[in-house]
């Protein structure tokens, strides 16, 4: 069982990578480019006449594709700031149990 202080660190990093993510969303181009080649693509799939079992293994291919590329996105987030730490801990920024010092902030 996780102990309270890794189960706050876990939501605080998960909350970090939510804000994070919102705010690329909201403003990069490329990203807002492709929203809206979405939409335009799902209303040109939703037209298309195929059998629901085709749409079906579709819609699960592109569901697990979706769902694959997040993790991944999360794990390297994850890992970025892991080696983030590490980094900042051998510049002596950081002391051995990972906190700032006093005089940082």
């Amino acid at each position: 069982m996780e102990n309270k202080t890794e189960i706050v660190i876990a939501n605080y990093i998960e909350t970090m990578m939510k804000e994070r993510r919102q705010r690329i969303f909201a403003s990069d181009e490329y990203i807002q480019q492709d929203n809206g080649d979405l939409v335009y693509l799902e209303e040109r799939y939703n037209s298309l006449n195929i059998p629901h079992t085709i749409r079906r293994v579709i819609d699960d291919y592109i569901a697990c594709l979706e769902s694959r590329d997040e993790r991944y996105a999360d794990m390297s987030y994850v890992a970025g700031m892991g080696d983030a730490i590490k980094l900042l801990m051998n510049m002596g920024v950081l002391n051995n149990q990972g906190q700032c010092l006093a005089h940082a902030e």
